[in-house]
């Protein structure tokens, strides 16, 4: 978990409804596991582990300061959610993705087979945008 719940555990302890207790490494789990893959607001959060809505609350804030869960605004109200990994960003970032990736084949071009993309038409740039004056060509500033 993110430092800050570390430092904060041993002097934090949350009471249940029932009166049990709970320190804050705990409840910061057992929340995590009670959003699991869905989104839920906070009021179904605290209900679902039956503890008082500010203590879970509490330590909800500190999960999206900690960026372990994220918070989306739906309507007048937010949900929170656990990230989700880009499967691009595990497929890209590995070295071991790239290594297994195969380049079947290569071709080589010269520059002098394609066409000269800043020509316009047959008197140059002037007829690709008449009503442009690009500076860079014309020497202004």
């Amino acid at each position: 978990m993110a430092e800050a719940l570390e430092a904060q555990d041993s002097t934090y302890i949350f009471t249940f409804n029932d009166g049990r207790t709970i320190r804050r490494k705990q409840l910061a789990q057992l929340i995590i596991d009670t959003i699991g893959d869905g989104k839920k607001h906070t009021g179904t959060i605290s209900s679902e582990i039956g503890m008082n809505y500010q203590s879970v609350f509490a330590v909800i804030r500190t999960l999206v300061t900690a960026e372990i869960i994220t918070s989306e605004r739906v309507k007048k109200h937010a949900v929170y959610k656990l990230p989700k990994p880009c499967g691009l960003s595990e497929f890209f970032n590995h070295k071991a993705a790239l290594d297994n990736m195969k380049i079947k084949s290569i071709t080589k071009h010269k520059a002098e087979d394609f066409p000269n993309v800043s020509f316009g038409g047959r008197s140059g740039y002037e007829n690709y945008s008449s009503n442009y004056i690009n500076t860079i060509y014309e020497g202004g500033e």
